[in-house]
């Protein structure tokens, strides 16, 4: 015990001491290090991890379809011309325009002006010189380009469910050459492809939009084009079931509406209802901007002979043409096809034109397509020779009403279409639809 008193107290220094002894020796080396390695981190996270989330994200979509462009000689045209030159294309499918696109005339329409709320990007360029934007202190508006001349392409029916989706189909016309698009915005079931503001028609059966009329009509200041509405008028079967005296009544019971094969209602032209909701659309569309309108469907139902047991005899009658003025408004472009516009007598979608002293203003959007035109009339094969001979044909049927050429997509490839369109300009046309 004694011999334990002379020792000092015992310290036993650990490895871990000499440890905490070294690292504060390297504490600076190691805070240097560690920001390094983060910035590193953040800067490969900058430069991989956006394009690798679009890219994630872009799986399973589609690209926009490719479109078809308007010829060279109608480009040429634009160095040319101070204003732009417009061109509208008719009915529902994204169309592609080649490149040898021409023109066939419309008439003059003043630019129309829209209010656009402050967030709504404005993108009217400056090489259009009908398409400006002007500051009006408490709003900004976007004025529409305006021309004598259309050139268009048409906008597919999915086009219509958003901002987005339309400018984009905008853009891709513009890129191409074209200063209008045509969109349907009522179709042959009846549907209406924008927000009505129509009492009845709202939130109904045949209300299917996703946009109001105000909306489209501001995509298309936005980018500086031409918008060119198009509507089905007779054929109208949902129209009919909303307003069901709209619709052709059997003679036996005129309660009862007729339906073409047992399914389908047709607007009838006699009828005052359909007339009145014809005019309450017509209004709407022009009220918010679309100074274009293309009719198609002003038709009769291709009525058979057992359908006489069904409906009123005056329905069969020669002269129930005059039914058709009831229904057709000034200044519009009335959609026929070809083959029914030359031939002998005229055809279920040219019958208006019995009387073209009641048409006045209105023009005649000719449709041309192989598939319609007779096998047995000698129509050449070489579709540029087509146009020129169905064109010839038409003028004199047509009755001093201006003419615009409507090139139906599925008929021709984009070679033969090509052809089309600059036979088009050769003949003087100025304004010309492509399917």
């Amino acid at each position: 015990m004694d011999k334990r008193r002379h020792y000092g107290r015992k310290i036993k220094r650990t490895k871990n001491l000499y440890r905490r002894r070294k690292t504060a020796g390297q504490k600076v080396f190691g805070t240097v290090m560690l920001v390094l390695a983060v910035s590193a981190i953040a800067f490969l996270g900058f430069c991989i991890g956006k394009p690798l989330l679009d890219y994630i994200g872009s799986i399973g979509k589609e690209p926009p379809a490719e479109k078809w462009t308007p010829a060279a000689s109608y480009a040429g045209q634009q160095d040319e011309k101070a204003p732009l030159e417009s061109g509208f294309d008719v009915s529902g499918a994204a169309s592609e325009v080649s490149d040898e696109s021409e023109s066939g005339s419309v008439s003059d329409v003043p630019g129309s002006t829209v209010p656009v709320s402050d967030d709504v990007r404005q993108t009217v360029e400056t090489n259009q010189p009908h398409s400006t934007t002007a500051d009006t202190g408490a709003e900004t508006v976007l004025t529409i380009p305006s021309d004598s001349t259309l050139v268009s392409a048409e906008a597919p029916a999915s086009a219509l469910s958003n901002r987005a989706s339309l400018a984009a189909v905008l853009a891709k016309a513009k890129s191409g050459g074209f200063n209008a698009v045509v969109v349907q915005l009522k179709d042959r079931n009846g549907c209406l492809h924008y927000k009505s503001g129509i009492a009845g028609v709202a939130d109904s059966v045949v209300d299917e939009g996703s946009m109001t009329l105000d909306e489209i009509i501001s995509v298309f200041a936005e980018n500086g084009m031409i918008p060119i509405a198009e509507i089905a008028v007779l054929s109208d079967d949902k129209g009919c079931m909303l307003f069901p005296d709209m619709s052709f009544k059997c003679k036996d019971d005129p309660v009862m509406s007729w339906l073409q094969g047992g399914v389908r209602r047709w607007a009838n032209p006699e009828s005052d209802a359909a007339r009145e909701y014809f005019v309450k659309v017509t209004t709407e569309l022009t009220g918010s901007g679309f100074e274009h309108i293309l009719l198609t469907d002003v038709v009769f139902p291709d009525l058979q002979y057992y359908d006489a047991e069904y409906v009123p005899g005056r329905y069969f009658e020669a002269d129930r043409y005059r039914m058709l003025y009831n229904v057709i408004n000034t200044g519009s472009m009335i959609e026929m096809k070809a083959s029914d516009v030359t031939g002998e007598t005229f055809g279920l979608t040219a019958e208006c034109l019995n009387d073209t002293s009641r048409l006045r203003e209105n023009k005649v959007a000719l449709v041309i397509n192989r598939s319609d035109l007779p096998t047995d009339a000698g129509y050449p094969a070489d579709a540029k020779t087509l146009v020129e001979t169905i064109l010839s044909l038409a003028e004199k049927k047509v009755g001093g009403l201006e003419i615009v050429p409507v090139i139906d997509g599925s008929g021709f490839d984009d070679a033969e279409k090509a052809k089309m369109t600059g036979a088009l300009s050769a003949l003087g046309y100025e304004s010309y639809i492509v399917r």
